[in-house]
């Protein structure tokens, strides 16, 4: 018992991980993600052991909070990234007990970010009194907008629940987590109360009283369950709207391909021509029963082609059109840059994981490349910033990202023409590059294609649709997906997935998305500059509060130094 109680503080905190990460496949326990977030609330409440510390009861300093936060963001990794030690089995001759530990090593990494924003937290409250409900909100703001390999977020975990998350498109998937993280905090004060404690640092050292549900209990509770209703209502009415409003709005019909081309064999170059074949067969199918757009996934079609190549083989093994194929097709695809020379004199060759799309006539629109390529299993970090990095480990060259987003623009017959923004593989989880897409291109239909296959069998694949609906919501436009052994699927702009496919055999999915020309959100438009300056101007508000008065108690101690 005397463990429990010297590092309750702890084991909130990693109990609040573990729930937290319970919101995520296969398990999908979805109001986990707010008990997790309050216990994480109320592991940075509890005073500092021992109690003879020089910080004041009930106040956290910023190191003490950052391990608290660390310990949540691991445990949140270790089980929400479950997946992984499987994954490193099938394709690495590591052992099991690597396995775990690179999985160990890995969640320690991500929840830098959430033991960074404790800390931020324990700051705002210590030394500017910032209330407790906004500090948090703060901090979990801060911690989604930091980069990390797996972009996973509370109101990402939720978007199977779309109602709750349709604030996205006023203030993004960071916004909607910091409200969630309001409402966690109001929890967790709620719960305080109940023994008579309050997270207020200057409060913290009353004793707790019997359990209680009183005003400082009833009130906070009865707020937190208005903050998630009025979120739910809200959502209703917007997904309610948009459904409404999608029958007299323009649609294309589309074919999605899921080729379940397992990853090592994709590689291998013996397997190119049956790749091909495959793929082209499945294309027919979709044409003969009416698509109007056939769409492969990443890197789907098995060979490279020069970057600067503006029309596909027309003979040959690497044919795409002819043989009942007519096209046009949105192909993911391997592009090359000519060789270049190094300072050292060494040939690079250089490739890019683009998509284009193919016109009936055989012609090729200059490719969409991938701008965020995935850390490590593409790029090396900082590898654009410091070319000799990259080199120092893609001795011959390997790939490199795109420069600019580029639409890939097909005319139709009948009905607008299709503006496609492309979200590349994990590009569909960052809400930074999705905005990029929609400001610099105006889309009026989001595109993915991803290859999942190296994670079959694991709840990768799921987690990654899961995340990737939160773009048609912050963008308003409907997401289509073609996914190599993962999940194909249709959103709609209000998160809802209307059509999907996970099987494990090569399939297809026709999809009828809506076209969508209206202007761009507001948070496309702005994205989170908004709520870094209202959180600035907050905290400022409360230290300058704090500051003055603090003052005013030495101000009229100088003016009547005997206390009359």
């Amino acid at each position: 018992m005397r463990f429990l109680r010297s590092h309750r503080a702890l084991l909130l905190a990693v109990a609040g991980g573990v729930l937290f990460a319970l919101t995520s496949p296969p398990t999908n326990i979805y109001p986990a993600v707010i008990v997790g977030l309050a216990l994480l609330a109320a592991s940075l409440t509890l005073p500092p052991e021992p109690r003879g510390s020089a910080i004041a009861p009930g106040e956290l300093g910023f190191w003490r909070a950052f391990g608290r936060g660390g310990a949540w963001g691991t445990a949140a990794g270790i089980v929400g990234l479950r997946f992984v030690p499987a994954v490193i089995q099938r394709f690495t001759p590591l052992g099991v007990f690597a396995a775990y530990l690179a999985l160990v090593l890995l969640a320690a990494a991500q929840s830098l970010i959430w033991a960074f924003a404790a800390g931020i937290t324990a700051v705002l409250r210590r030394h500017a009194r910032v209330p407790f409900e906004l500090s948090f909100a703060i901090g979990v703001f801060v911690a989604v907008s930091l980069p990390t390999v797996f972009a996973w977020t509370p109101a990402g975990l939720i978007s199977p629940w779309p109602a709750f998350v349709q604030l996205a498109d006023l203030v993004g998937e960071r916004g909607v987590s910091a409200v969630f993280a309001v409402g966690a905090a109001l929890l967790c004060r709620a719960a305080l109360a109940l023994g008579g404690a309050t997270p207020e640092p200057s409060d913290a050292s009353v004793s707790p009283a019997p359990l209680r549900f009183g005003p400082a209990a009833r009130w906070p509770a009865l707020a937190a369950l208005a903050l998630f209703a009025l979120l739910a209502i809200h959502g209703a009415l917007r997904i309610r709207s948009l459904t409404a409003d999608a029958p007299a709005l323009p649609s294309v019909k589309i074919g999605l391909v899921d080729h379940a081309v397992p990853p090592l064999e994709r590689w291998d170059p013996k397997n190119s021509a049956p790749i091909l074949r495959s793929l082209r067969e499945l294309t027919r199918k979709l044409e003969n029963d009416g698509v109007e757009l056939t769409i492969w996934p990443e890197a789907a079609y098995p060979y490279a082609l020069e970057h600067d190549a503006r029309a596909v083989p027309h003979a040959g093994p690497m044919t795409i059109l002819g043989g009942r194929v007519r096209g046009p097709l949105l192909i993911g695809l391997i592009t090359r840059e000519k060789p270049t020379f190094t300072t050292a004199g060494e040939v690079e060759y250089n490739s890019y994981n683009s998509a284009t799309l193919i016109t009936p006539d055989g012609a090729m629109q200059a490719p969409y490349d991938k701008l965020q390529l995935l850390w490590f299993g593409e790029m090396v970090p900082l590898g654009a910033e410091l070319p000799w990095l990259r080199h120092l480990f893609q001795k011959s060259g390997g790939l490199i990202p795109g420069s600019e987003p580029r639409a890939l623009t097909l005319e139709r017959a009948t009905g607008p023409s299709l503006r496609m923004g492309v979200l590349n593989c994990y590009e569909d989880t960052l809400t930074t590059v999705g905005r990029r897409v929609a400001v610099e291109l105006a889309p009026n239909l989001l595109v993915n294609v991803t290859n999942d296959a190296w994670f079959q069998g694991t709840a990768e694949p799921e987690l990654h649709a899961r995340l990737a609906a939160m773009r048609a919501v912050e963008l308003r436009r409907d997401l289509v997906r073609a996914v190599n052994l993962g999940v194909v699927s249709w959103v709609d702009a209000a998160g809802v997935v209307r059509a999907r496919y996970a099987g494990e055999e090569a399939g297809t999915l026709q999809v009828t998305p809506t076209i969508r020309n209206a202007s761009l959100t507001a948070y496309a438009r702005v994205g989170d500059a908004p709520l870094r300056i209202t959180f600035g101007i907050a905290a400022l508000f409360f230290a300058l509060r704090k500051r003055r008065a603090k003052k005013k108690p030495s101000i009229e101690r100088s003016t009547n130094p005997e206390g009359l």
